[in-house]
């Protein structure tokens, strides 16, 4: 991350894969698409099932329409949603449609008989259950499938039971769901309200409300329209990793700053935090990394996702 060998993130191929299509996806809705934009979709879904699972292997997996999958709730539900994103767009083809409707079909019966399923081995983060709802629901409504809608709404209602306990969000959890890392982070906040907002699903507005009422100031004072994020709640002293990314400024979070700038441009009522977001973005030099994007790609296809992204 940010050009530091030291902040190695795992599924930074499968994640610049799939948030560069969520970008043409937009751009084609909002009547601008790229040239080509159907090969370059199509293009960015074979690295992603391809290249990019190698390090969710850990899981197992197992073949899905000719697909050899991993079972990870991560690596599916990234790629359910850039399927769901070209049916939105109009852009999937025999080929995607298939794979769209089959590996659905395959998440549905996993989470009937697990809820919560692991990202990496055994590990399970709740959040990262996020995209793959948010793929469910979009399924369900794309292709008039009761069973994704259904899976779908009991997947985020399992969210929000675990975002309403004491404790607030936990950033890991056992197969039970019991809270293994208990402490609420910013990162895992912002990341569940920008997926299911991307569903237009209504529970989103919760988990983008605890994170700006919790985590989210103006450093520079309330005169200055320039807000950050900090990763971990107000006087908790917490580390920084891979998730959060670099810790600046007294434990402000450059990872939930920059998943904040999405959460909070798809809810109606934080539209001003994400303006200042931008801003400090800009102060903090995005820009050098938006002119040279091959250099730190998936830093530049965050912001540009977080910029551009609206509910499907």
């Amino acid at each position: 991350m940010l050009g530091d060998s030291r902040r190695r993130f795992a599924e930074a191929q499968l994640l610049c894969d799939a948030h560069l299509s969520f970008i043409l996806v937009q751009a084609t809705l909002d009547r601008h698409p790229a040239p080509d934009s159907q090969r370059r979709l199509k293009a960015l879904l074979a690295d992603a099932l391809s290249r990019a699972r190698s390090p969710f292997n850990s899981t197992g997996g197992k073949p899905v329409a000719g697909q050899p999958l991993p079972n990870s709730i991560l690596y599916r539900g990234y790629v359910l949603l850039m399927l769901a994103g070209m049916e939105r767009a109009g852009l999937a083809d025999a080929e995607s449609t298939a794979l769209f409707d089959a590996l659905a079909a395959q998440l549905v019966e996993a989470l009937s008989q697990q809820l919560l399923l692991p990202s990496f081995g055994r590990s399970i983060w709740p959040c990262d259950s996020a995209p793959a709802a948010a793929g469910l629901l979009l399924h369900g409504r794309l292709r008039d499938n009761v069973e994704s809608r259904a899976s779908g709404e009991r997947l985020v209602a399992r969210l929000v039971e675990l975002a309403s306990l004491p404790t607030g969000f936990p950033t890991r959890v056992d197969a039970k769901g019991r809270p293994i890392e208990s402490t609420q982070r910013a990162t895992t906040l912002a990341w569940t309200g920008a997926f299911l907002a991307m569903a237009s699903h209504p529970e989103a507005r919760r988990f983008t409300a605890t994170l700006v009422d919790g985590y989210c100031d103006h450093p520079a004072g309330s005169a200055l329209p320039l807000a950050a994020c900090r990763e971990w709640p107000r006087g908790v002293k917490g580390r920084e990793d891979a998730a959060s990314g670099p810790l600046v400024f007294g434990g402000y979070s450059v990872g939930a700053s920059a998943l904040a700038i999405a959460a909070t441009r798809l809810s109606s009522e934080h539209r001003q935090w994400h303006t200042h977001l931008l801003n400090a973005a800009r102060e903090m030099g995005i820009r050098t990394t938006l002119e040279r994007p091959r250099k730190q790609p998936l830093e530049a296809a965050l912001y540009w996702w977080g910029t551009t992204v609206r509910p499907w």
